[in-house]
């Protein structure tokens, strides 16, 4: 439509009016406004990994309530953090990765439910299921992963989000979120079932804080 409607103007001005019209349009360029461009994306990330064996354990597992309860794994980190959202259907996800350990890395991804990224609720409870679905995941020095089945069954956190409509970039904060766990990551091999079992029974938990500014969109 757009070409049919400019063939006639082409067809009857001069190279003259051509060339009014070329610096016309360069003028114009210039009087835009210049479009917020983000500036980098900045992480700080603190995990704090719990590890409980339960006195029940004391006697059909000495060996593993002696040597494990109590037992913590850290990692922190700045600006290695790999981060990205992305808005499918009704739902906007963000994906949190560590990147600081060359193989032992902790993701884990916010999905949060029937919004698009205008409507981010500014702060609210980690466990509500209602607005979000946290799923999580951890590679180990093995090559193995583990990976939640779905949604977990969060226990605390606050999260807080801002989206900057004119640069498109989502910052906020994680404070204590918080879920069960079911591996010691220096430790772990495939499979671990028994012992897993035994560590999130006993209420071993990931106790995640991440900060966050500049996420941007993954094209």
């Amino acid at each position: 439509m757009k070409n049919s409607l400019l063939n006639p103007v082409k067809q009857i001005f001069s190279v003259l009016a051509l060339s009014f019209t070329l610096v016309s349009c360069n003028e114009d360029k210039e009087n835009e406004e210049p479009k917020a461009v983000a500036g980098p994306t900045e992480t700080e990330f603190s995990m704090v990994d719990s590890i409980k064996v339960d006195a029940r354990y004391k006697d059909s597992h000495a060996n593993l309530y002696n040597e494990m309860d109590g037992e913590t794994y850290k990692v922190t980190s700045k600006n290695k953090t790999e981060v990205f959202f992305v808005e499918e259907g009704n739902e906007v996800i963000i994906l949190f990765e560590d990147t600081s350990k060359v193989k032992e890395q902790a993701w884990f991804a916010l999905t949060l439910k029937n919004r698009t990224v205008n409507q981010l609720p500014a702060t609210f409870a980690a466990k509500d299921a209602n607005i979000v679905c946290v799923e999580n995941g951890q590679s180990f020095a093995d090559g193995s992963r583990a990976l939640s089945p779905g949604c977990d069954v969060i226990l605390d956190g606050t999260i807080s989000l801002h989206y900057d409509k004119a640069t498109d970039v989502i910052s906020g904060s994680i404070a204590k979120l918080k879920y069960g766990l079911e591996y010691y990551v220096p430790t772990y091999s495939f499979p671990n079932w028994e012992v897993g079992n035994i560590y999130k029974s006993s209420g071993s938990s990931r106790n995640i804080n991440v900060t966050f500014k500049n996420i941007k969109r993954k094209k």
